[in-house]
């Protein structure tokens, strides 16, 4: 992230104040988090939820705060925020797969929402970032760019996953996962309409 303003800065300037002594690079700490992502999806698939969902816990923590660091510590960069941008789409994917390889249902269910829910979470920030490639909207104006369900709310919902699981409601895993997936996709169809009407 190059900037941040309203709420989101001042959160982002309270993670600077509060991790800004970690004496590593904010590079490193978005590929760590990537790292905690991949240790997730794997205590998932061998049945151990709650360490899973300590690892995801941990991951977004670090997707989150990489950004705030780079600021707080003036080591802001296009490379850093690129690498910000794939990391949170990785961490994304790998705690979408732990959720479907623990769901329980049709195999054919699960596949088709797991393909509209990844495509939704890829394709929102695709269109934003290739309507300013393409000139079609200048930078303040894709930064703007309204979104239905955005990344930290999606995020929220996701990690809402582990904790039915952990409380037993296992078979709410799919209905939610089912509402993300809609909503994601029609954010993707939004922000089209929003390029394309500009």
């Amino acid at each position: 992230m190059l900037k941040s303003s309203g709420a989101s800065g001042s959160i982002s300037s309270l993670f600077g104040k509060l991790f800004g002594w970690i004496p590593i690079h904010p590079n490193a700490i978005t590929v760590i988090s990537v790292l905690f992502s991949i240790a997730g999806f794997v205590s998932f698939y061998y049945f151990e939820i709650l360490i899973g969902f300590a690892f995801f816990i941990l991951a977004f923590l670090f997707d989150g705060i990489d950004g705030a660091i780079a600021r707080a510590k003036g080591l802001v960069s296009k490379k850093g925020a690129f690498l910000d941008g794939i990391s949170d789409r990785i961490v994304e994917f790998f705690l979408i797969l732990a959720l479907f390889v623990s769901a329980k249902g049709n195999l054919e269910l699960e596949l088709l929402l797991l393909a509209i829910l990844f495509f939704g979470t890829c394709m929102t920030s695709f269109v934003k970032a290739y309507s300013e490639h393409s000139g079609l909207l200048d930078h303040e104006s894709a930064k703007k760019m309204p979104g239905l369900l955005e990344r930290a709310e999606r995020s929220v919902l996701l990690l809402l996953g582990p904790v039915l699981l952990v409380l037993g409601f296992g078979s709410w895993l799919l209905p939610l996962l089912g509402i993300v997936a809609l909503l994601s996709f029609a954010t993707f169809a939004q922000r089209i309409w929003f390029v394309l009407k500009s």
